[in-house]
């Protein structure tokens, strides 16, 4: 059965179902293709985005370093959140690492929308909290856990996202989410495989016990879940359709949402 596209993203889902026609109604279909720069820094942002597949990975450009990843962006959310805030230009790049599609406004068209309509203006407020919190759980992910445990949770997230326990990415990408050289990543991907949490070749991964890796993850992944928790409950989206269906059952599953109730 063929998932219904208007309840694929989650924030374009949690508006009513008239709101959400009158949004829709704006936007245009597009294909997210692989390794695409759909935003530059410092450029003016003259779109929005809302995958309902694949998803994108918002990097800080670093001088005279490497440049990091330091959120993605999959059918949860949306990217250039700067245009929720009237921000003309991008302070980050936004590179497909799933292709798929999403929804496209103009920025222009969301400012109306949003001077419009309160419950557009809470649920992308909401988001883009949501944002903040988890930019600033990476600094202490980065700061303060290893490769490993940062590597296990950046490969929950991006089944997450993905809905599926076939990553096809390869080890350079995972060093640009993780901020560290190749090597390092090889290194421990190479330990996953031995302890038979993964299989992998070359820009391919199996998730072969995704419980285990879950404990092998820093509790960043789990303060991920919380963060939407908090954002979004459950009830917002009932009736969403896959992959938001997948983050719905991660919060749904997780200690946070249990001591959210």
């Amino acid at each position: 059965m063929q998932k219904n596209l208007s309840l694929a993203n989650q924030l374009i889902a949690s508006l009513p179902s008239q709101e959400r026609g009158f949004f829709l109604a704006k936007t245009e279909l597009v294909e997210l293709e692989l390794h695409a720069m759909v935003c530059v820094a410092g450029a003016i942002a003259s779109h929005v985005w809302f995958p309902v597949e694949g998803f994108v990975s918002i990097i800080l450009p670093v001088p005279a370093a490497v440049d990091m990843a330091v959120a993605q962006v999959g059918p949860e959310g949306m990217f250039q959140t700067s245009a929720v805030f009237d921000v003309e230009h991008s302070a980050f790049h936004g590179r497909v690492q799933a292709a798929g599609r999403a929804f496209r406004m103009t920025r222009t068209c969301l400012q109306q929308h949003l001077q419009q309509s309160r419950c557009l203006r809470e649920v992308l407020n909401r988001y883009a909290d949501a944002r903040l919190s988890q930019l600033a759980q990476q600094t202490v992910c980065i700061n303060h856990h290893s490769v490993e445990q940062r590597l296990a949770r950046a490969l929950l997230m991006t089944r997450d996202r993905l809905c599926s326990s076939e990553i096809f990415l390869t080890h350079e990408v995972f060093s640009l989410m993780l901020g560290v050289r190749r090597e390092s990543v090889t290194q421990a991907a190479s330990t996953f495989q031995r302890r038979g949490v993964i299989s992998y070749s070359r820009g391919y991964v199996m998730l072969l016990d995704e419980a285990a890796l879950q404990r092998m993850a820093c509790g960043c992944y789990e303060a991920d879940l919380q963060t939407y928790v908090r954002a979004f409950p459950a009830a917002n989206v009932v009736g969403a359709s896959p992959p938001v269906e997948a983050f719905l059952s991660r919060w749904e599953d997780s200690p946070a949402a249990v001591t959210s109730r």
